[in-house]
This record gives structure tokens, C-alpha cells and sequence, in this order.
């Protein structure tokens, strides 16, 4: 992967109440966007002693770092080639593929295995593996007749979703091949049962229920699923599911229009419609326990639009309005520092320390911007309420 700057992601939470029904989703139509500036508020971090280091070697600084939290004290770092690892107050607690010991080459980088996931019922990744007794060594002969043993693992991959307690201990895996579908994204619910996405057989697009065991219950009625790509059908950006007290989040542009389903593990579906403000390109869901927070692009004062997501909108989840902007008070910036959670009134993060090597574990609050900012400012507030 190229140097890339670091992105910002910050988690989401909803309010809007889900109904029965699980085909029939009900809208709660959102009001117009005031027509007046959003109020901007601007991040002061600081480096919490408490949480030890993470090292991160001079070839990886710079990388678009990902990353999660849940809420739960622990800020987690993806290893994409290993797993992860969850940098703790008790210390460095890692989730890595040499622990899936029931798993043959287990690979957690597949390109099925999607976006580790992490809830209160523990932490699970897609991984796929190889049955050896279905491999085939297939032999070649070169241009100047010299033979060359293969193995072909293209009938031997199995499919599994293995779990992890979250204090690192190996829960073990379950096979993920018997589903009508094969999953492209999946969620847990606090309760350990599953929400996935994905293909069929026949390229149809579904999303579905699952048991803890990755045994199908019951599809969802999105309208044309969460996976569909017909015109005006698409997930915004990145991963499509976000836990949410219980419930999964999932922000989807219908029409050219963002919408925000919410999940319950019934199946029961609500849907809000987001109001951005006009000329913000919404980005991902970012994780909190207050209003929605949204990463967004939008053009700067010359009409220029930068390449990356590195702001937040945060949003009503009542009725899909805007509410504030939050940036990160320099020389919180890019590619230094990356915001991962709003949780208990604080943001979480990561900065990198350039010169130690090393990933530190950032937390701190918001206050109204008192500088310049390129529109009038408007209502001022609490923060990320």
C-alpha cells in the first residue's frame, strides 16, 4: 500500500426507534437543513500515559492507520496481514491469525474476510484456510524441460469466522460455507449473533441474520439489499455495518440521497434521511454513544475538494439534521494523528510518534472554533450530545 495520509473515523450511534415488520421499513422524513452555518467546533487532543505504546516501525509511518474503538477503554489497531492488536490500559493485547490454531494457513486477509469485527460479545474476523486433503500438486515443465511442483488450493479453501474473547484469548472458529450466500461483510450483536452481506449462488445480492454459530436465520428486507449496485443503490464508503447499543447502523445513498437504516437483531428496520449540508460529500460512520458522526469532504475556499474525509458532521439521529462540524485542533492534524471513537463525552485516538516509533493512544474534548472560518458561524451548542 502507497503512503497515504490518515483518515479520520469516528463511530456512529442512533436514536431513531425501529418498528416491527422486518419487509416494511418505516421513514421518519427529515426536516430541511436549517438554512443557517453549522456551528464548528474544533478537537484538542492529548497522549493518555496510561495506555502503552504501540511500536510502529519507520516503513509503516505515514500508512493510513485503521482502526476502531467500541466504548470499552481499548483503541484497536489492524494488523491486515495478522490480524489486530487492542492497545489497552492493562498493556498490548493482540488478536492474531497464529492463534487460530484449529484453522490450516488460516488467512485473515482474504478477500472475503471484509473488516475485522469488534462488539461486546468479543472480537471476530473473516478468515479463510485450505483442506489439505482437497489440495492438488500440479507439476510443470518449464521451456528447457525442468519440472516445477504446485499446489492448487483453488477447491480446498474453506470458509470460517473466527472469534477471540477481548482479552485475547482464541475462542475458536466455525465454518461459514453453508449459507445460502457467500458473505462479503459481516456484524455482531452484543449477543454474539451475526448480521452478513453478500452473494449468492446466482450473483443475488442479500443481507441476513445468523446465529453465534454462522448458521443462516433470516433475510433482511433493505429494499435491494445492502450489497446491491443498481443506480442510486449504494453504500456511502467503507464498511457497511456499525453496532450501535444492540442494534447495527448501516448508512446507504438511495438515489443520490443518504439514508441511515437501523437494525435490530429482530430484523426489524427504521430508516432516517440525511440532510448534508449542500456541497458535504459524506464518508464513513464513525463510532459513539451520541449523535450519528459522519466523516465528510467538501470544497475548500478556493473550490479545490481534498482527497481525504478529514472532518465530522455530526447529525440528529431524530430527524436527520445537521448539527455540528468538529475539526482537529492543529497540530492535531493529518498525518500525525487519526480520531477513532466518541465515547463517554471524549474523542479517542491514535498519533504517531515519528521520532519514538510508536502509535500512542490520544483522548480529548471539544470547544467552539474561535478563528476564522470560511462561512459566518451560527448556533453554538454542547458537544457531541
Amino acid at each position: 500500500m502507497g503512503t497515504r495520509v490518515l483518515v479520520l473515523a469516528v463511530l456512529l450511534c442512533t436514536m431513531g426507534a425501529a418498528q416491527t415488520g422486518m419487509s416494511k421499513a418505516k421513514k421518519y422524513q427529515a426536516k430541511a437543513a436549517p438554512d443557517k452555518s453549522i456551528p464548528v467546533y474544533e478537537i484538542d487532543l492529548s497522549e493518555d500515559s496510561d495506555y502503552q505504546p504501540l511500536p510502529w516501525p519507520k516503513e509503516m509511518q505515514g500508512d493510513f492507520v485503521e482502526n476502531d474503538c467500541i466504548g470499552d477503554g481499548n483503541v484497536y489497531v489492524f494488523m491486515s496481514d495478522s490480524g489486530l492488536v487492542g492497545l489497552t490500559p492493562k498493556g498490548v493485547v493482540s488478536f492474531l491469525s497464529d492463534k487460530m490454531t484449529d484453522i490450516s494457513n488460516p488467512n485473515v486477509n482474504s478477500f472475503w474476510a471484509g473488516h475485522p469485527v469488534i462488539s461486546a460479545s468479543g472480537v471476530f474476523f473473516g478468515v479463510s484456510g485450505v483442506d489439505e486433503t482437497k489440495v492438488e500438486t500440479v507439476t510443470r515443465a518449464d521451456d528447457e524441460g525442468r519440472e516445477h511442483v504446485t499446489r492448487d488450493t483453488k477447491n480446498a479453501t474453506l470458509n470460517y469466522i473466527a472469534q477471540f474473547a477481548k482479552d485475547g484469548a482464541y475462542r475458536g472458529a466455525v465454518r461459514a460455507d453453508g449459507l445460502p450466500f457467500l458473505i462479503d461483510e459481516f456484524a455482531a450483536f452484543d449477543s454474539g449473533n451475526l448480521i452478513a452481506a453478500g452473494l449468492d449462488w446466482n450473483g443475488v445480492k442479500h443481507t441476513a441474520l445468523l446465529d453465534a454459530g454462522a448458521q443462516f436465520l433470516r433475510y433482511i428486507d433493505l429494499g435491494k439489499g445492502i450489497t446491491a449496485e443498481p443506480p442510486g443503490s449504494d453504500p456511502i464508503f467503507g464498511r457497511v455495518f456499525m453496532p450501535w447499543q444492540s442494534k447495527m447502523l448501516v448508512l446507504l445513498k438511495r438515489a443520490g440521497k443518504p439514508q441511515m437504516y437501523e437494525i435490530q437483531e429482530s430484523g426489524d428496520v427504521s430508516v432516517v434521511n440525511i440532510k448534508p449540508p449542500e456541497g458535504y460529500e459524506l464518508g464513513e460512520l464513525a463510532p459513539t454513544d451520541k449523535n450519528w458522526l459522519v466523516r465528510f469532504n467538501r470544497p475548500d475556499s478556493k473550490g479545490g475538494r481534498p482527497d481525504a474525509f478529514d472532518s465530522l458532521l455530526e447529525v440528529d439521529p431524530e430527524n436527520g439534521e445537521p448539527l455540528r462540524e468538529y475539526r482537529m485542533k492543529p497540530p492535531d492534524k493529518f498525518p500525525e494523528t487519526v480520531i477513532s471513537c466518541f465515547f463517554g463525552g471524549e474523542f479517542w485516538g491514535l498519533r504517531q510518534d515519528v521520532k519514538e516509533g510508536k502509535l500512542k493512544v490520544v483522548r480529548g474534548t471539544a470547544a467552539p472554533y474561535r478563528g476564522e472560518i470560511n462561512n459566518p458561524q451560527g448556533r453554538t451548542g454542547d458537544t457531541a450530545r
